[in-house]
């Protein structure tokens, strides 16, 4: 057997797997092009898992309650409807976990 023919052995089934997770987990997160992903996945290693983990990844947080992957700019988690924002007791504007005061009405937070 050649040197060649071994490595399209190894390489061939691990793009195949690549792909097929790519498919996958796209799916599981509800990308639009979810089989668009599939077939990206099919080019090379591990360059498409990369590129494929680095745009998904970006924009999504986990919800504190149920664990669920959601979008970072919902104020409230489509799965358990618990709000994944802070918000000022006061005057319910959108605040950070460090912050002492409400940037909009000034009340102390902590």
């Amino acid at each position: 057997m050649s040197k060649n023919t071994l490595i399209l052995i190894i390489v061939i089934p691990l793009l195949f797997l690549q792909a097929l997770w790519i498919f996958m987990d796209a799916k599981k997160r509800g990308e639009k092009y979810y089989w668009a992903w599939g077939i990206f996945g099919l080019l090379n290693i591990p360059t498409s898992l990369i590129i494929y983990l680095f745009v998904t990844r970006y924009g999504y947080l986990k919800c504190p309650n149920c664990g669920k992957t959601v979008r970072n700019d919902y104020k409230f988690c489509p799965y358990c409807g618990i709000s994944l924002k802070k918000t000022c007791p006061k005057c319910g504007a959108e605040i950070k976990d460090d912050w002492k005061y409400c940037p909009e009405c000034s009340t102390k937070l902590k």
